[in-house]
């Protein structure tokens, strides 16, 4: 009788790496399993779990990059739509993420400690913040909004998503309480209240972008 085929720890990790990288959180274990080629029971008993073999597979490079590529796509971002649909889709990541990063809290090396994949400068979450910081300085620079602070009102709605799914995640959906078409629409109405322009032409607005984000020349500074 022919040996069943060992399939080696290294070959798992790889099969990993390509699911996450293609799908990110939303991946599941049993298509990761079915990648490998071996029982999905396979990956727990060496792995633990999703969060096991994600912190085993996944370094902060592989995972921020599937961040910002995802990300980016979700341009552009100047309209009601667009921001409603944008955080739509950061809430569904977001719903597949709190989970594992609960459990890489729970299984961190020391109390105190970061886990390992959120640790660093180029740690999901902060790669997260940054990238979308990054589009939206590129729609005020093209004068679709109005130039602001895009760092912090990166974090406030990507903060705002984490709590609202936070919060769904260890209370559930709790009957009379703010569902999710409610809650974008409230997030959206403030973040535009900010950062809609008034109704000028769209060349005007490109036009002041441009000359707030330009440094004086010398000999205007000179002439001051």
């Amino acid at each position: 009788m022919a040996r069943p085929v060992s399939i080696s720890a290294d070959q798992i990790l790889d099969a990993a790496r390509a699911v996450f990288t293609e799908k990110g959180p939303r991946a599941t274990t049993a298509e990761i399993a079915e990648r490998a080629g071996v029982a999905e029971g396979t990956l727990f008993k060496r792995f633990g779990n999703k969060a096991g073999l994600h912190r085993a597979a996944m370094t902060s490079d592989i995972a921020g990059s599937w961040i910002q590529r995802e990300m980016r796509a979700q341009a552009p971002l100047r309209t009601k739509k667009d921001f409603e649909r944008f955080i739509h889709w950061q809430i569904d990541v977001v719903r597949h993420v709190a989970p594992v990063s609960i459990m890489a809290w729970s299984s961190r090396a020391q109390v105190g400690a970061l886990p390992a994949d959120l640790a660093g400068k180029e740690s999901a979450p902060l790669v997260a913040i940054r990238t979308l910081a990054e589009v939206l300085e590129q729609e005020m620079k093209a004068g679709y909004l109005a130039v602001r602070d895009a760092p912090s009102i990166a974090q406030i709605i990507t903060g705002s998503v984490w709590h609202f799914v936070f919060l769904e995640l260890v209370l559930g959906k709790v009957p009379g309480e703010m569902d999710e078409a409610t809650f974008v629409q409230g997030l959206v109405r403030l973040v535009l209240a900010d950062l809609q322009l008034p109704r000028e032409p769209r060349a005007a607005a490109k036009a002041r972008a441009s000359a707030k984000a330009r440094p004086l020349s010398r000999s205007r500074t000179a002439r001051g």
